[in-house]
């Protein structure tokens, strides 16, 4: 049962935080410069809603006051103080301030943000223990959960919120988003840019990092308005920690902003993002508590091999040829089914021994493993303002995804999916009475079209047969399917899911109340093919349509000093797989719509002119979680979150200000009808010694373990995670940035499963500025902590990724 008041007990450590930064900046109230104090002193500049908060004689040079205002989470302007949602709006300045290079390192601004490892790839971020979703300009894109790097360095802000996303939006789950607000051609201090400037920036680092930047903004008009284009390029060609892997990339962005007439404005951003060589990776197999704790590395080759000793790799043919399928070992101890190890699956005994791993020693597999992507985003805007200060907006939003991944264990897929959507609001702002009303109405259509093959589900695959200490062979390559022509993908879904849907939000404030208010009605219709060699010639094109309905409110009082709120949401939404599609046998059995809701208490805190943001809020949710396991069906489970985060920002003076984050959460899966969620199992965790399993594959369901029947907790996020940063200013000239970001112990579920340490990452920078030049330094994992990140998803018992090690940057950049 959800008990906001027990969670705040069990955390009052964080609420003091919060009450001993507000007695802080009361006693310093005193100290800072003049100008700031007077702006500090007057409660009426500080709680003025719709306005952006402005400190007066503050430089926010360091990019630490938290946003005024924003028009991105609800659709609507709101002061961010008083927006009823935990958020985290991070702008590019910090961006910089503190080297956040991809979506991972935003766990130094952000709670509830630290990620297990989801192969590696920094396409999404965890929130509150689910994979959240990416937006751009507030529309949903394709799936991104290990395809490419999602670019963070190509926006002008990021909005990182914990909760649902507005009706305005679509029937997102509950559990959190990323809204990427790509750099465009408004101005800083007017409203489009009004002269031509730009940078160029060059990036050498640890691994032989090589990256070139450039932004360029151009004022320019049309038809004698104003209007601004700004232009984004970067280029990467890099090595990496990991030994194997060499990321290269190519993005180009452009965006304009402009008025068409006194009454008509236009913005349009088209982002192109080619990607190869960020390669998917599970890190360590073989993985014992003897190796996490002590760095023991059980080596050795199996007795039997598979490979003809000649073929590049193992194919499905010869696989089952030769194994007869046998190193495929299904443990169900529930129902009386045990591991029968053989030849193939044990290691010889003479090849048996204990070795050291390098944590840049890892399962990529160079010049054979693949990982690349090309995607192209484009979003356009059509605005006219009414003479009673009502809007009417048009907006167009089209993602394209083509994307293909081998990992030598046996799994590859092959992406090609689009989704385009179009959406008409009209936004009106009144006063009736005593009474300020907010609102938008509209109505959007949705369109996906996406083409997914798989070759997991053939199930020839093992990921511990390789030895590590020796790297891969031709006897633990499985499978390649862009190694022949025509290849026979075991999953082969085309699949469409339409979407017509209409949306209402009301915001109502009333003195010191606030009440917001929406919800949106959804018509769906959805097909879905699957001619892989899985089904065999059983092919049949599944449809379904239905009609359902999504909704949040929030209520919200605001006293002088503070702001507290409460929030319900229930949300259904399409199951969509990595590659945005959708699976028949979803569709056959009616489970492709998957419930979510969330109960939620907050507190926010804007103190002394803007210069103190302090957030807490406490909250249960439960979403539903799509299983994709390498054989059988897809199944759709429920997971339920509790936790409680914070979040602190504050200016101490005009060149120091200091950021904090804390998050205590649990993930709990519930209980699953049927077999439950797919899992590997290590083979010291089935009943039989650890090397009689290694040259195999062990797997199972989590209902056919009697210890997790019940339900389970899951722990490849942690329970606890924190960061506590601080940065300094020297009039301009010359800054320093430092600060440590600390994640409690992970691991596996099963019983007897590996426990990962818990670990503190310190980072530091510097930067001078000379005229239009800049120089940065920085430095991440500073002390060269080793560390381990545990699995995620099917292989949080089985894989762990070894941290990457101290890495050192330096930035040129030149202003023009």
């Amino acid at each position: 049962m959800f008990d906001p008041s027990r969670i705040l007990r069990l955390h009052s450590l964080s609420l003091s935080a919060v009450a001993l930064a507000l007695a802080a900046g009361s006693a310093h109230a005193q100290a800072v410069p003049a100008a700031a104090a007077t702006a500090a002193a007057d409660p009426a500049d500080a709680s003025q809603e719709g306005a952006d908060v402005v400190v007066t004689g503050a430089r926010d040079l360091n990019g630490v006051i938290q946003a005024g205002s924003t028009g991105s989470v609800f659709g609507i302007d709101k002061p961010l103080v008083d927006t009823p949602r935990s958020i985290t709006a991070v702008s590019d300045e910090l961006l910089s301030r503190y080297n956040i290079r991809n979506v991972f390192d935003l766990a130094s601004v952000s709670a509830g943000a630290s990620t297990g490892s989801y192969f590696g790839v920094p396409g999404s971020l965890n929130l509150r223990g689910n994979m959240a979703d990416n937006y751009f300009n507030g529309f949903q894109g394709l799936s991104n959960f290990a395809n490419y790097p999602t670019p963070v360095d190509a926006t002008s802000s990021i909005e990182i919120v914990r909760g649902p996303a507005s009706p305005v939006y679509g029937a997102g789950q509950v559990g959190g988003y990323l809204n990427f607000i790509p750099k465009t051609g408004y101005g800083e201090k007017t409203k489009y840019v009004n002269e031509l400037s730009g940078n160029l920036t060059g990036v050498l680092g640890s691994y032989n990092q090589r990256e070139l930047t450039g932004n360029v903004a151009i004022p320019l008009g049309i038809g004698g308005n104003t209007g601004g284009l700004h232009l984004f390029g970067k280029l990467e060609d890099s090595d990496s920690f990991y030994k194997g892997m060499h990321p290269k990339s190519q993005i180009g962005q452009a965006s304009y902003a402009g008025d068409l007439t006194s009454k008509l404005s236009v913005e349009l951003t088209y982002q192109y993002i080619h990607s190869d060589g960020y390669l998917k990776n599970i890190g360590w197999n073989r993985v014992t508590q003897n190796l996490i704790d002590n760095g023991n590395y059980v080596a050795g080759r199996p007795i039997a091999q598979i490979s003809d000793g000649v073929s590049p790799y193992i194919t499905p043919q010869r696989f089952y040829q030769v194994t007869g399928g046998s190193t495929l070992m299904f443990y169900g101890p529930a129902i009386g089914v045990p591991v029968l190890p053989n030849d193939f699956t044990k290691l010889d005994p003479a090849t048996i021994r204990t070795v050291k791993l390098s944590p840049r020693t890892t399962f990529i597999d160079e010049g054979v493993d693949v990982n690349e992507a090309y995607t192209n985003t484009g979003y356009g805007r059509l605005a006219y303002a009414f003479d009673n200060d009502s809007t009417l907006k048009f907006e167009n939003f089209v993602n394209t995804l083509r994307s293909r991944n081998y990992q030598s264990y046996g799994f590859g897929s092959y992406y090609r999916s689009t989704v385009t959507e179009q959406r008409l609001s009209y936004l009106a702002d009144f006063v009736t009475g005593s009474i300020e009303w907010k609102t938008v109405f509209g109505g959007n259509y949705r369109f996906t079209d996406a083409h997914v093959q798989s070759s997991l589900n053939d199930f020839v695959l093992s990921e511990d047969r390789r030895d590590l200490s020796f790297g891969a062979t031709i006897d633990d390559r499985f499978n390649n399917p862009f190694a022949v022509d025509n290849f026979a993908w075991a999953t082969d879904v085309k699949s469409t899911i339409r979407n017509i849907g209409g949306f209402a939000l009301v915001d109502a404030t009333l003195g010191s109340v606030s009440l917001t208010a929406g919800g949106r009605v959804d018509n769906y219709k959805v097909k879905s093919l699957n001619t892989g060699s899985e089904v065999g010639d059983a092919r049949q094109t599944f449809r379904a349509s239905d009609t359902t309905g999504s909704f949040n409110t929030s209520l919200a009082y605001k006293f002088p000093w503070a702001t507290f709120y409460g929030t319900y949401a229930e949300a259904r939404s399409v199951q969509v797989d990595q590659g945005g599609g959708i699976n028949p046998a979803l569709v056959q059995n009616d489970a492709y719509l998957g419930p979510s809701k969330l109960k939620e208490v907050g507190i926010k805190i804007s103190q002394f002119g803007g210069r103190l943001f302090a957030a807490i809020d406490a909250y249960e949710q439960q979403r539903s979680y799509l299983s994709t396991p390498p054989t059988g069906v897809q199944s759709v489970d429920a997971r339920r979150t509790r936790g409680i985060e914070a979040e602190l920002r504050y200016l101490v003076t005009r060149s120091l200000g200091v950021t904090g984050t804390f998050t205590h959460q649990r993930t709990k899966v519930l209980p699953t009808a049927g077999a439950g969620f797919f899992l590997t199992v290590p083979s010291c965790l089935a009943g039989i010694a650890c090397t009689d399993g290694y040259g195999g594959y062990v797997f199972t369901n989590a209902n056919r373990i009697p210890e997790l029947q019940d339900g389970y907790y899951l722990h490849a996020t942690p329970n606890t995670s924190a960061s506590l940063f601080a940065t300094y200013d020297r009039r301009g000239h010359w800054g320093l940035t430092g600060g440590v970001t600390y994640a409690s112990q992970t691991g596996g579920y099963l019983p007897g499963a590996i426990k990962v340490p818990g670990y503190a990452l310190f980072r530091a920078g510097v930067y001078v500025i000379d005229g239009p030049w800049r120089v940065d330094v920085n430095a991440n994992n500073l002390f060269d902590k080793r560390y381990l990140i545990a699995g995620y998803d099917t292989d949080a018992n089985a894989n762990v990724l070894p941290g990457i090690g101290r890495t050192v940057q330096v930035r040129l950049s030149r202003n023009f």
